[in-house]
């Protein structure tokens, strides 16, 4: 989970106020998908997967009316996984369009550990609400057998992608050049899948953190320096 910020839409928003007042009313729209997916780089704001099966989800649970159900700033980007999971149990969250979650809890993957509790969500601010810690776990290990299979293959994909990370902090180690340097930019920041977790992969190591956490492009995480 990282920082994404939302902004606003005059067009969405004017459709979806015109959505709000009709009996049956839609906030589902090819404008909305396509600009959910521009805010959220493609990506499941929960899992920070690629987004495979689109869900336009509820932040905050539309089961609490119409001003929920159809206000721009509710409408987040979610895989069918995620979506499916959250439904309207957790309501407590970080909202990550205007706060950082990665700030706030530590994103850490162990590979040793048994299947299933390889992700490692620690809180690291007291004032987090267990609703994010809990969420997160749920996601990155399954709530049914069906969740857990779905939930092993996100976790597949993020060790992919942290063995490619490792490779290419390396590879710039051992021979610098501006491209490489390009290249970590990139995987630090919001465009990325996983974003949490490389930055977390950095901020555990002095060496990477001393050379790379300047590259994080939102605030520094001035309670880690």
């Amino acid at each position: 989970m990282i920082h994404f910020p939302k902004k606003a839409n005059p067009e969405i928003e004017a459709w979806l106020s015109h959505q709000k007042e009709l009996k049956a009313g839609s906030y589902d729209s090819d404008e909305i998908l396509v600009q959910l997916a521009k805010d959220f780089k493609n990506k499941c704001y929960i899992c920070e997967d690629t987004v495979k099966s689109i869900r336009i989800e509820h932040f905050r649970p539309k089961v609490l009316g119409k001003d929920q159900e159809f206000d721009w700033f509710n409408l987040f980007n979610a895989c069918d996984h995620c979506n499916a999971i959250k439904s309207d149990d957790y309501r407590n969250l970080i909202d990550c369009t205007q706060d950082y979650p990665d700030r706030k809890i530590k994103f850490e993957v162990n590979p040793m550990n048994p299947l299933g509790e390889q992700v490692v969500i620690t809180q690291i601010d007291t004032q987090v609400h267990e609703d994010t810690i809990n969420l997160l776990n749920a996601v990155y290990r399954g709530t049914n057998k069906r969740k857990q299979l779905e939930a092993q293959n996100i976790v597949t994909d993020l060790l992919e992608e942290l063995n490619d990370f490792d490779d290419l902090i390396t590879d710039y180690l051992e021979s610098p050049e501006q491209h490489e340097i390009d290249d970590i930019r990139d995987e630090v920041n919001n465009e990325s899948k996983f974003t949490a977790f490389k930055r977390w992969f950095v901020l555990n190591n002095p060496e990477y953190k001393e050379k790379f956490q300047p590259l994080f492009e939102d605030e520094a995480l001035e309670e880690h320096q």
